[in-house]
């Protein structure tokens, strides 16, 4: 306040002594003066609407309570859910850049991890026993896209809309719960015709590990390093 009322002070002084340069100057001295006394309020452009990702949360949270009456546990935007062979399925939300001030744009992604490859890749990689798989672990990934468009993305504008979009990504999940049918995945491993269609050579070796030593194993396997470690790993896995 000090400040401005001693610029407003100056104006005629610069004026008397210094003539059309001093009104210049005054002039400039008083609209900064007037910019101080009004708390620095010049008019501001309007920010730009960003997509709220606390919609992307709700959805989260609605999809969330839908899964787990399937036994799935929320973990932000994961759900996991395990069997008792300790595989687990992943369905992951990942919020993705808005095109449209307001949207906000998401992906998603149903997984299937094998046990026994995500305990070799704990132990391959020095991670932590209470680590958590994502889906960047996983054998097998499907992506779940919206009934009504050909793109794989989907949108939620508001998160008044959470609880139906919840709806239709859930009822666009495949029947999850084959994957944790042991039984029909070591029928499909094996070649057989399941509802799981067939199943990778990579997801037949990881069962076959898991079995420990055997000469069906030994076939799939080769002579370097990464595969003599695993042959020495299904020996620990038959203990």
């Amino acid at each position: 306040m000090a400040l401005a009322l001693a610029l407003v002070a100056a104006g005629p002084p610069l004026v008397v002594h210094n003539g059309w340069p001093g009104l210049v100057v005054a002039f400039v001295a008083t609209a900064y003066a007037t910019y101080l006394l009004l708390g620095k309020r010049w008019p501001r452009r309007p920010a730009a609407r960003r997509a709220r990702p606390t919609a992307v949360a709700a959805l989260a949270r609605a999809l969330g309570r839908l899964l787990a009456a399937d036994g799935f546990e929320p973990d932000r935007y994961v759900f996991r859910r395990h069997n008792a062979a300790g595989d687990a399925l992943i369905v992951d939300l990942q919020p993705l850049p808005p095109v449209t001030t307001g949207e906000t744009r998401f992906a998603v992604h149903v997984g299937f991890l094998l046990a026994p490859y995500w305990e070799w890749e704990k132990r391959s990689l020095g991670l932590p026993p209470e680590k958590r798989p994502d889906m960047s672990h996983v054998n097998w990934t499907q992506s779940v896209t919206p009934a009504d468009w050909s793109e794989d993305e989907w949108v939620i504008t508001d998160e008044a809309e959470a609880p139906a979009v919840a709806r239709r990504v859930y009822e666009r999940l495949p029947d999850l719960a084959l994957w944790l049918d042991r039984d029909l995945l070591w029928r499909a491993a094996a070649g057989g015709s399941t509802e799981l269609g067939t199943v990778s050579e990579s997801m037949r070796l990881w069962l076959l590990v898991e079995r420990g030593q055997s000469d069906e194993l030994r076939e799939m396997l080769d002579d370097d390093e990464t595969d003599r470690a695993i042959w020495e790993y299904a020996d620990r896995q038959a203990d």
